[in-house]
Formats: C-alpha cells, sequence, structure tokens
C-alpha cells in the first residue's frame, strides 16, 4: 500500500518595533491516496539568525553602518548595513561560533563574538562608542539571549555535553532527556515506542510533556528524519557526527509542527579550514563484567565492541570544506533462560513422575452421588472420568502429528531439584519433578555500521551550499523461547539533505532545499524460508504467505513454557521513503522582518507482513481431570487424542497441556 499526501504551508512573519506578529496563510494542496494522516510540513528550521539595532549613545538609530559576520571555523564572511531604522539581520545562519565587526563612521570598530546554536534568533542591539577611527573596541564574552521573538520553550545540547556525558551504547537521544518535561519512556519492549517496533539499537522511547513516545518529530540538518509507520527517529546518528542538537518542547513557530511531542532537531558537524580527526574505541567482555543475580555459575558469553573514527577539515581550496564520520558496532552476548519442557517419560505418555492422577476424556459417565439441588462444583461433579491404567495414556490416543511437533522441542536437560534450576516451581504435575528442568544458554548478537559525509561549499558573494548523506545498517538475532524460534532483525536507514543558499541582497536571503529519508525494516525468524512445520503437520487454512512466512505455530500449554515463532518473530516487510523540497525567503524591509516559505513532502511506505499467520494454540489441562471442572487432577493432556477432526486453521483452545500430544488440532 502507498500513501501519499501532500502538504504546503506558506508562513509570514511580520515584526515591528521588537515585537512579532505573526500571519499563518496554509494552502493544501489535496493529494491523499489511501486515506492516511500524515505530518503536516514545515520549512527547513535548523538555522539560526542575528538581529537587532545599532544606534548612537544618545539612543538614536545609526543608517548605513556596515556590519561583517565571520564564521570562526569556516572563515565564511557575510556583510549587512544598517536600515534609515538602524536594523541589522543576519538569517539562515549554521550554528557555531562568530566574529560580529561593526564599523560606523565617527565611532570605534566593536567587535562581538557570538555562539548560534540551533534555531535561534540572537536579538543583540549595539552601541558603538564614540572615538577616533584607530580606536578598536572588543567585547568578550557571552551575549546573554534574551528570547522576545518567540515563546518557544526547549533545551539545546551544545558540543561540549555530548562530547563530555558519558553515553551508555552511545544513545545521543539519552541527552534529550536534559530538556524541560522529557523522561524515558520506554515500554517493555526494546524501543518502548509501539509493540511493533523492531530497532532493538534505535532507542527513540522520548516522552515529551506527558506524550507518548511517538508523538515526537525528528528532523536532520533541517530534513525530515522521521520514521512515517512508527513516527520514531529514522537515521541515528553517531555523537561525533553531531555539532548539536535541539529538542523543543513547546510554543513551537510556524514551520515546526507535525507532532504533539518534541521537535528534536539535530545539526551534523561540518569541516573547518583546519585539518581536525579523531578515533575511539570502547570495550566490555565477560572477563570484565560481573556475573548478575540470575545468571548460573559461570558468567555468560560477552563481547562488546564500539568503535570508529572520524575527520574534517578544507577540501583543496579554503572556500570547500569536508567531514567525515565512521562508527561500528558488534555485540555478542550470552542469553540464559529457564524452561520447562516434557520429559521422555511424558512424551510417551507416562505422567506417573507427577504425583498427580490423569483421567481419560473418553470413560466419561454421570456422576451417581451428584446432588442437582447444589451447584455444579469440584465436590459437586455432574461428570466424573476414569483414570488411566498405570497413569500412563493408551498408545492408541497418541496424536502423530503431535509427537511430531515435540520433536522440535528439546529433552531436559537439568536434574530435578538442581541448583541450576532455580526456585524448583511446580509445573503441570502440581510437583518440582517436571519444572525448571531445561537450562537454555544461547547467545544474541547485534552489529551495526553507519556512515556520514557532508561537504560545505562557500562563494564570494556569501552564497552557501551543503550535501550530506548519511546510511546506517543494523542487524540482530534475539533469541526467542526455544532453541530454534529465534528472531532476526535486518535494517537500513538512508538520509540526504542538500542546501541551497542565496545572498539576493544584504537584506534578502534565500534558502532552497531537498530532503531524501529512506527506511527498509525487514524481521523474519529462524525458519522463514528454511522449515514448513505447518504443512509438515498438516494443519489446515493457515501457512499463507509463501516461503518468507513458514514457521512453527506458536504453542502454549499449561505448565509448560511456550514454544514456536512467537508474535515477535512474525515476518515483516517495510520500506519507508520521504521525498521533500522547500524554500524560505528571508526579507528586512526597515523595522519589518518577512519570512515565507513552503515544504512540499511525498510519503511512501508500502509493508508486507502476515501477523501469526501460522496459528495460535492454547492448551490447559481440564481435559484430564477426574470432572469436568478443575480440581487439581489432571494434567495429563500432553498425549492424548481427543475425539474431533483433522488439524485445521484459527486461533485455538483446548482444555489440557498434553492435549498437544494426545489430540488433533481443530479450530474452536
Amino acid at each position: 500500500m502507498t500513501n501519499l499526501r501532500a502538504l504546503t504551508p506558506v508562513v509570514c512573519f511580520f515584526r515591528s518595533g521588537g515585537r512579532v506578529k505573526r500571519y499563518t496563510i496554509l494552502f493544501l494542496i489535496g493529494l491523499l491516496i489511501q486515506g492516511t494522516p500524515v505530518p503536516r510540513a514545515r520549512a527547513q528550521a535548523n538555522a539560526g539568525r542575528i538581529d537587532g539595532i545599532v544606534s548612537d549613545p544618545e539612543g538614536l538609530p545609526l543608517p548605513g553602518v556596515n556590519l561583517i559576520l565571520t564564521e570562526t571555523l569556516t572563515g565564511l564572511a557575510r556583510t549587512a548595513k544598517t536600515t534609515a531604522a538602524g536594523t541589522y539581520q543576519f538569517p539562515s545562519l549554521s550554528p557555531g561560533q562568530y566574529e560580529l565587526r561593526v564599523e560606523a563612521p565617527g565611532f570605534s570598530p566593536e567587535v562581538r563574538r557570538l555562539t548560534i546554536e540551533v534555531d535561534q534568533t540572537l536579538r543583540l542591539d549595539i552601541t558603538p562608542s564614540l572615538g577616533k577611527v584607530s580606536q578598536h573596541v572588543e567585547v568578550v564574552g557571552a551575549v546573554e539571549t534574551l528570547r522576545t521573538t518567540d515563546a518557544s520553550l526547549g533545551e539545546v545540547i551544545e558540543p561540549v555535553l555530548t562530547k563530555e556525558l558519558p553515553l551508555n551504547g552511545r544513545h545521543l537521544l539519552a541527552l534529550a532527556l536534559l530538556a524541560p518535561s522529557a523522561h524515558d519512556g520506554s515500554g517493555a519492549q526494546t524501543g518502548g515506542t509501539n509493540p511493533l517496533y523492531w530497532r532493538p539499537q534505535q532507542n527513540s522511547a522520548l516522552s515529551v510533556g506527558g506524550n507518548r513516545p511517538n508523538a515526537n518529530y525528528f528532523l536532520l540538518d533541517g530534513s525530515i528524519n522521521t520514521d512515517p509507520t512508527f513516527n520514531t527517529q529514522s537515521f541515528s546518528p553517531s555523537p561525533d557526527a553531531v555539532e548539536e542538537f535541539k529538542v523543543e518542547t513547546g510554543s513551537y513557530s510556524a514551520e515546526f509542527g507535525g507532532a504533539g511531542g518534541a521537535q528534536v532537531n539535530i545539526v551534523t558537524k561540518a569541516g573547518t579550514h583546519q585539518m581536525h580527526g579523531d578515533a575511539y574505541e570502547y570495550m566490555r567482555n565477560s572477563a570484565l563484567d560481573a556475573r548478575s543475580f540470575n545468571d548460573p555459575s559461570r558468567i555468560p558469553h560477552l563481547v562488546e565492541n564500539q568503535f570508529g573514527g572520524s575527520l574534517g577539515g578544507p577540501l583543496r581550496s579554503h572556500n570547500t570544506f569536508f567531514f567525515a564520520n565512521y562508527e561500528g558496532f558488534r555485540l555478542g552476548q550470552g542469553v540464559t533462560a529457564i524452561q520447562t519442557v516434557p520429559t521422555a517419560l511424558e512424551r510417551a505418555g507416562n505422567f506417573s513422575q507427577t504425583g498427580l492422577m490423569i483421567y481419560n476424556p473418553f470413560s466419561a459417565h454421570a456422576n451417581p452421588n451428584y446432588d442437582p439441588s447444589k451447584p455444579a462444583s469440584p465436590s459437586n461433579p455432574k461428570i466424573l472420568r476414569d483414570p488411566f491404567s498405570g497413569d500412563t495414556i493408551a498408545a492408541g490416543l497418541m496424536s502423530p502429528v503431535a509427537l511430531q511437533v515435540l520433536d522440535a522441542i528439546p529433552l531436559p536437560n537439568l536434574v530435578p531439584g538442581d541448583s541450576m534450576a532455580g526456585m524448583n516451581m511446580a509445573g503441570m504435575g502440581g510437583s518440582a519433578a517436571d519444572s525448571n528442568n531445561y537450562l537454555d544458554l544461547r547467545t544474541g548478537y547485534n552489529s551495526s555500521d553507519q556512515g556520514t559525509f557532508r561537504v560545505d561549499r562557500n562563494f564570494a558573494r556569501g552564497d552557501a551550499v551543503f550535501a550530506r548523506y548519511s546510511i546506517g545498517h543494523e542487524f540482530d538475532f534475539t533469541p526467542q523461547n526455544l532453541p530454534g524460534f529465534g528472531a532476526f532483525d535486518d535494517n537500513l536507514a538512508q538520509n540526504l539533505t542538500v542546501s541551497y543558499t542565496h545572498l539576493m541582497a544584504p537584506v534578502s536571503v534565500n534558502t532552497l532545499y531537498l530532503g531524501l529519508s529512506r527506511l527498509s525494516m525487514h524481521r523474519y525468524s529462524e525458519n522463514n524460508f528454511t522449515h514448513d512445520y505447518v504443512t509438515q503437520l498438516g494443519i489446515q487454512g493457515v501457512g499463507f504467505g509463501g516461503k518468507g512466512a513458514w514457521g512453527m505455530p506458536w504453542f502454549a500449554l499449561q505448565g509448560y513454557s511456550g514454544f514456536g515463532d512467537t508474535f515477535a518473530a512474525t515476518p515483516v516487510e517495510d520500506w519507508d521513503s520521504v521525498v521533500q523540497v522547500g524554500d524560505i525567503w528571508h526579507r528586512q524591509l526597515s523595522r519589518h522582518s518577512v519570512r515565507i516559505g513552503g515544504d512540499y513532502r511525498r510519503f511512501i511506505w508500502p509493508m508486507w507482513g502476515f501477523f501469526q499467520n501460522r496459528g495460535y494454540y492454547q492448551f490447559t489441562n481440564g481435559f484430564t481431570t477426574q470432572t469436568a471442572t478443575n480440581d487439581g487432577t489432571g494434567s495429563a493432556q500432553l498425549p492424548a487424542r481427543p475425539a474431533g477432526g483433522e488439524a485445521a486453521a484459527g486461533r485455538h483452545s483446548e482444555d489440557g497441556p498434553a492435549k498437544l500430544v494426545h489430540g488433533r488440532l481443530h479450530s474452536r
């Protein structure tokens, strides 16, 4: 299925006397296919700007004053002149360090050192000192930022924080918790954003202002970086590739929107006129880690490596710069689980070791002592059943189909009462004889590789263009329930941004940009393409979807560990693509400032998936109890054969865990 919607807003800002009046004109192009809504588009929003008034000591505006703004790390210079009202403006500024030089006839030249943050409007009024031309005044120190142009709320995560604060796993969004009203919104499943979210290495579980974790919007260098399927972050850049980012939490300006939570705006690093680089390696392994409380006597396998490096600098000329970053991650970690599986005797129908009597479901007869004046209960049953001889199900009642299912389940490898069996909780037999009898030691692994490459080009007239391409690949294996039923994740995220800023005049700037975002996600089980258990077992009406949807149905037996391909191992293929084109124009008119922009986006996200297509079968122990009620006897449903037809499709529920071996599967 392909969903398409185009949304083009035109937003006007009107500033007069330092106050902002905002008029929003919204044009909707009614391209809506399949009726699926998508977030509202917005203009490129990572750039900052500086504006203010230059006046003399008496407070009178100074027209025609020359201002030169130079980016410290690249040397890019832009010029402006104050208007007749003494106002000036430098729009479309990349975040970073700047030096502002003010030159007015009859006044001493003045230099200010400034820092521009993501999506920041810096109000800087300047009053030059009277003096000779040869005098020079340099103001050193941070400029106090007072937001008078908008009422937005948020927090800028500066470079020093990404460099100095510890990040377990180097997940950049963990630093977003520093923003007001932000907290970890992780749920029971990794990712914490959606029950279907299957990207364990991309934790976007950020809740802001009480909103759901999938109510946020993500930008990378001003272009969309939001996965439209789950509304989470598509590409997660390495902290070493990020200059800074901002988490806006409320009262956004007009170019923001599309989600009720936070607007997370990330800006990547750019090259400078000096060559800089770094390399790193982070490591954990079994020799360095302590054993946790639930681990067996030996420490599970653990090898974790996170490594990478970056390099940036000039490219041939002093007007072209590059930045490149790579990061890799490898994790192999042992997973320990205590399971309960049928013993060899139970697979043969012998439940004598459980200590409980089991009853033949085909021997049901009326209870001669039933009291009709009282309700039916375990002490006053209507129906009674006769016990199996020797607590063993007759061979003629065994189901060949169910025996095939049991062949996929490993035999116990723990002796009852062994300390490895944990608490020896009562199993289906009501004792520790058949519970917690299997120690499952497997290794899950995660690997990922990502890279970012960016080129910036500055032109003589003050124009600038940059292009950035980022790509990240993730491959994971997660063990599920019993051996043979694990889940694989294979995901690829790509993001491209191209932006061109044209200085039309000292008071007019235009920015044209293109953004492409693509995320392909693939999940499958160990049995997809290899084991067609549904056909092998003869279950009819399920298993559709071809080889890519092969696998084992899910079986839930009371008293035993569930087994089969779980819902989490459902085969799913998802391709999310967003194409974005936009333009924004700034114009200063005396004391007024006008900004007009438009943004077009096309969202395409076809999905292929079969959720629990192999069937779900649940068995309880009531079918082999003495009475029709659960009276504490029974529990031998595993090997007996009930009356009924051949296996059929459906979400199935039967009375008795032993029925899996004993009966044919049929829908209810």
